[in-house]
């Protein structure tokens, strides 16, 4: 059943439960006054009527009843139980009426009662004739036909009976018309959803109609929910574009260090093989020299993959979302220990250390060691592509904000790659032989200052050198 039938409905029970107590309150009231009425004008003709009761000496009942009462708008019957004696008024005598009468008995008393005379109904009054000594010696019956009001009341149970009849009939066919129109914004939504479905393309929008009803509400829930599953949507794509690139990546900079200890595996097992078969042959100093090289490259081809296997780790627990654990730090000892780190570092140039104590008093919220690999990252890479002049690290102030700088005069980089250095396994150098290195610490520094709710400046310009400033949030006391 659908929501336009299911409202009709309960319009139509509501418009039933109104019409019903409306034409019970007014049949009821109609059929009070009509009685009432009745009523009064039995008990005005009962005032007019004037009966004298008396027992003679032979014990003989005297009534005498006004002459003037009788009339055709009522009906009057007296009843005398001595002499078993009725007597009429005129127009019951005209129409050969009789009216049946109760027997006496002490349980007599004053009652209206409701018969039908040949089919025709009358309202009787029965009133008991007493004497003093409370002896019942004759009835006075006073009626009147009720025909007309009978007639009146049936007309009237018809009239609401066939108009309520009609006017749910109405109602019924105004709710499916209004419901339809009140509905019709809901339809819009419904089909304007199923085109979004069918078509697969979330960049469609609901049409909003002017009202701002529950509709118009709905709508721009919808509407809401849309941008937010195509931005969902896209991040996904996105993420699975990079996770896509990620993978060839890193399986390209693997293919090479395993090739090159595959190569240098086989060298040596074919080498000591000949040398094992040629036992009586001297061991030459080119075989020595030979076995040297290769384990050497294979060695550092081990090292390579250790460090790229590590710095994969790293960016694999920042995509798993594994959070940090921070604590206050003063960043001045931090910076010293990262700087005694980097003396360690090849380097072809001059090593610099300024302004540092102008961060002595200051205090950050972050973790400790990943701070320093940040540092060490953005060092390093300096010293790579540094290969004249001095590589500097130095502090800088601003509100709320303590700067890291690490600047350089080496090759530096084009303003077009500036915005792709950040991305894995870019590297800014033309050929990826340049320099050593698979592109992933600028992305592994990235992470480690969007966690800490820092952020970084990359200035640069071909051959002039490049500029980093870390700027980290501090701990106001």
């Amino acid at each position: 059943m659908t929501i336009r039938i299911r409202i009709t409905l309960w319009y139509m029970c509501l418009i039933t439960l109104v019409l019903a107590i409306l034409s019970s309150a007014l049949y009821g009231y109609i059929f009070y006054k009509t009685n009432q009425d009745i009523k009064a004008t039995i008990q005005n003709t009962v005032k007019g009527i004037k009966i004298s009761q008396s027992v003679d000496f032979w014990n003989s009942l005297q009534i005498d009843v006004s002459p003037n009462i009788a009339n055709n708008q009522v009906i009057i019957q007296v009843v005398d139980y001595i002499h078993q004696k009725v007597r009429y008024s005129r127009n019951l005598v005209e129409a050969g009426i009789t009216l049946h009468y109760p027997d006496p008995s002490p349980e007599l008393k004053l009652n209206y009662n409701k018969i039908s005379v040949n089919g025709d109904p009358f309202t009787i009054l029965d009133i008991p004739i007493v004497l003093p000594d409370r002896s019942i010696i004759g009835l006075l019956q006073v009626g009147i036909y009720t025909g007309k009001e009978v007639n009146i009341l049936h007309n009237l149970l018809w009239i609401l009976a066939l108009s309520s009849i009609g006017v749910l009939a109405l109602a019924f066919l105004l709710g499916l018309f209004v419901s339809k129109r009140a509905l019709k914004p809901l339809h819009k939504v419904i089909m304007a959803s199923n085109r979004i479905e069918s078509g697969d393309d979330l960049i469609k929008r609901i049409p909003r109609g002017q009202p701002n009803d529950e509709i118009g509400l709905l709508t721009d829930t919808l509407n809401n929910m849309l941008v937010r599953l195509q931005e969902a949507y896209q991040r996904l794509n996105e993420a699975y574009d990079a996770q896509r690139r990620f993978v060839g990546d890193a399986s390209h900079e693997l293919r090479t260090p395993l090739t090159t200890i595959r190569g240098n595996g086989d060298l040596l097992k074919k080498l000591w093989s000949t040398i094992t078969r040629e036992a009586q042959r001297p061991l030459e100093q080119h075989h020595i020299d030979l076995s040297l090289e290769a384990i050497t490259d294979i060695s550092d081809e081990a090292e390579r993959m250790t460090r790229l296997v590590a710095d994969l780790l790293t960016l694999a627990r920042g995509d798993a979302g594994i959070m940090m654990e921070k604590t206050n730090l003063a960043i001045h000892p931090l910076i010293l220990e990262a700087a005694r780190k980097a003396n360690l570092l090849p380097r072809t140039v001059e090593w610099r250390v300024e302004h540092i104590d102008d961060l002595l008093p200051v205090h950050i919220q972050g973790d400790s060691d990943y701070l320093q690999q940040l540092l060490l990252i953005l060092i390093e890479n300096a010293f790579k592509y540094t290969s004249f002049g001095y590589v500097e690290l130095s502090g800088l102030q601003k509100e709320g904000y303590a700067g890291i700088q690490v600047s350089d005069t080496g090759i530096g980089m084009h303003s077009n790659e500036l915005t792709l250095i950040f991305e894995r396994f870019y590297r800014a150098d033309v050929s990826r032989g340049k320099t050593s290195g698979y592109g992933l610490g600028l992305s592994i520094a990235q992470w480690i200052i969007n966690e800490h709710s820092g952020s970084i400046e990359v200035s640069s310009k071909e051959n002039e050198g490049t500029t980093f400033v870390v700027w980290l949030p501090t701990i106001t006391d």
